[in-house]
């Protein structure tokens, strides 16, 4: 396929399959009380500000930037695959009141290398607030089997679960991640003025109108990825990805492009982006024996640096990486996600 035949595609993909509208700004709705300020380490906070730029609450430099329509994808037939996911990086559950398909309405986060393998992410809705604080005072235990906990940072209540906590800034708006992640993100809140600190170019990619789900990330000189290469060769050179998606027929889809080194870097990668069933060998088998869909087919074309794609995801197949990336969740929650390859766990398993 060419060039212009895989933009074609994608530009058609985007102005037609990607029929879900963004949610509005600020999420209405509330249980639990409203706040007129949030103190955040002494600092006072007008929690509209907050609520209406989940982008500025997200710690600097990340390596991975995402979004996800969460009222999107619970819409559709992967809901609740993902909703496994976000219970185990946000550890509630009924006895805090919290029902993700019914209260998360939209997701940001970001990978960092900070101290190692550290995530941050917001996710808002409505939280019920006391319902939450009873669940932590009874150590309650959540979906992973782990007691609720509640200690203190930066003046706010911090709730941890294993590895994974989280922190209620208003009653719309939580705070994800692990504990180095969660703390850079206070850490900003309480010494400087609420604004964005991630590149522009990953945010512009993020806004795409009627985008249930984005990726941006900006991988160059990453210790992981370039480890990784031996196994996934397309790595060889990448520096930078984009990548648009939505829940329609046949369960996901995406369009993006891969920005390479230099066109000969871009060259390989197409040659070993042609055939993903080489790439997943693992999976055509699984697919053989009737464990799970076909293996979905790329189609990609090169221009200089950039390799454009497009791929569509069969509902089986797609249900099968989530429960991959549920595992991964679920293994970080506990302390036994491995120390490398977190850029692409799901490929370097």
């Amino acid at each position: 396929m060419t060039l212009a035949a895989v933009r074609a595609h994608a530009a058609r993909f985007l102005a037609l399959a990607l029929s879900t509208t963004l949610l509005p700004l600020g999420p209405t709705g509330c249980r639990g009380g409203e706040q007129n300020v949030v103190l955040v380490g002494g600092r006072q906070v007008d929690p509209a500000v907050i609520d209406r730029d989940p982008v500025a609450l997200l710690p600097s430099s990340p390596v991975m930037l995402g979004y996800l329509d969460a009222a999107a994808m619970f819409q559709s037939s992967l809901g609740p695959d993902v909703g496994s996911i976000i219970t185990a990086v946000l550890p509630l559950g009924p006895e805090s009141n919290f029902v993700p398909s019914r209260d998360v309405t939209r997701v940001y986060g970001g990978i960092y290398a900070m101290q190692g393998a550290d995530f941050c992410a917001v996710i808002q809705g409505n939280f019920d607030v006391a319902s939450i604080h009873r669940a932590a005072e009874a150590r309650t235990k959540v979906s992973s089997g782990l007691p609720l906990v509640r200690s203190r940072y930066a003046d706010m209540d911090l709730y941890t679960a294993g590895n994974v906590g989280f922190v209620l800034l208003t009653p719309h708006t939580a705070l994800t991640g692990n504990e180095t992640g969660m703390r850079r993100a206070l850490d900003r809140l309480r010494t400087s003025e609420i604004k964005r600190a991630v590149p522009p170019w990953m945010i512009e990619l993020l806004n795409t109108p009627n985008a249930a789900l984005a990726l941006a990330g900006d991988i160059s000189g990453q210790g992981t990825v370039e480890a990784a290469t031996q196994k996934m060769p397309f790595l060889t050179g990448l520096q930078k990805v984009r990548a648009l998606g939505n829940f329609q027929p046949p369960g996901m889809n995406f369009a993006g492009s891969l920005t390479y080194a230099d066109a000969g870097s871009a060259a390989a990668g197409t040659t070993n982006l042609g055939d993903l069933q080489k790439l997943t060998g693992f999976m055509g088998l699984l697919s053989s024996l009737g464990l799970m869909g076909p293996v979905p087919q790329m189609q990609v074309a090169q221009r200089e640096n950039d390799v454009a794609f497009t791929m569509p995801v069969d509902t089986s197949f797609a249900r099968f990486l989530l429960g991959m990336l549920g595992d991964v969740a679920k293994k970080a929650t506990t302390g036994q996600a491995p120390s490398s390859g977190w850029v692409w766990p799901l490929l370097t398993r």
